[in-house]
């Protein structure tokens, strides 16, 4: 074997080590804030700028690689490091949406700083997808929805899993039915799944547990359970007003029907103003559920599915 061969595999293997060692600890260490990166760069001829210069790229590509491991098997970073590298590794900036740093400092004639970064996912996905994964579909999630709704001046939330004649999908739920599809999730409906209520009385609280709802979950072969209230009231003044306002408070969380836990927690509100009130309504819930599922699909981004 030539020389250069022999130094080229050397590196490789020696990233390849890198990469196995990142995996490990990318795995017990997960960060809730963001992705950490380690950087670090010789320090020539005492040009310390640029020796920090070239630390916080290594530091970013750091940060990034501990991002595609969190979504792409080691298997396939193996045969597609190269590829990654050039792609990805070599050009972090582009998908690092913010920063901090946590530690820098010089050490003889190194340069060592320590980033917490914050990844843009949504692009990360689509790049691995077009690039690594060569456009190869994914399977979408199946999502079980039970959004309880109540309006102001009502006393009672609606709600599709309420007892007898008291069962009735809210508009808020279809409205966010419909959202769903712009994440690639595929709503599931439980309605034809189900000849009966699976559980007793605290199947009917507008929040039922996560045990009755993973079960409801499981019949209906959804992925993912969303769980929560929709309360929305008419704006201050609206009343006398020549249009109409609503605001729409939206709670949710994300239930792993397999796991049995939720997955995320989130709140969001919308505001809608139309003259027509069906369609000031119905901008308030868009807004709202569109923030919603952002939060939600950017969580499911980085987990295994």
């Amino acid at each position: 074997m030539r020389t250069g061969d022999l130094k080229f595999c050397s590196m490789v293997a020696l990233a390849l080590a890198a990469l196995l060692a990142c995996t490990v600890w990318a795995q017990e260490n997960p960060s809730a804030e963001g992705f950490l990166g380690r950087g670090i760069a010789h320090i020539n001829g005492g040009d310390v700028f640029a020796a920090r210069q070239q630390a916080l790229a290594d530091a970013q590509g750091k940060a990034l690689l501990e991002a595609v491991v969190a979504r792409v098997p080691l298997e396939v970073m193996e045969k597609n490091f190269l590829v990654l590298k050039k792609n990805f590794f070599d050009k972090a900036a582009t998908y690092i949406k913010s920063f901090k740093i946590i530690y820098e400092n010089t050490t003889f004639d190194f340069y060592q700083i320590t980033i917490q970064a914050l990844v843009q996912q949504e692009l990360l996905r689509r790049d691995l997808d077009a690039i690594v994964f060569a456009g190869a579909q994914r399977e979408p999630y199946k999502v079980l929805l039970m959004i309880a709704e109540k309006l102001n001046g009502s006393g009672d939330f609606i709600f599709w899993w309420a007892p007898g004649s008291a069962a009735k999908i809210p508009e808020s739920e279809l409205i966010l039915k419909e959202k769903c599809a712009e994440k690639d999730f595929i709503v599931v409906d439980p309605l034809q799944s189900m000849k009966e209520p699976p559980a007793p009385s605290p199947y009917f609280y507008p929040e039922p547990d996560i045990d009755t709802v993973c079960r409801i979950g499981t019949l209906c072969g959804a992925d993912i359970a969303i769980v929560g209230k929709a309360e929305i009231e008419r704006s201050r003044g609206a009343d006398t007003a020549s249009f109409n306002a609503f605001q729409c408070n939206l709670k949710a969380n994300a239930i792993s029907v397999k796991d049995r836990k939720v997955i995320v927690s989130a709140a969001t509100y919308g505001l809608g103003v139309n003259a027509d009130e069906a369609l000031a309504f119905r901008s308030a819930v868009e807004k709202a559920g569109k923030l919603l599922l952002s939060q939600i699909s950017d969580k499911l981004l980085v987990l295994p599915h």
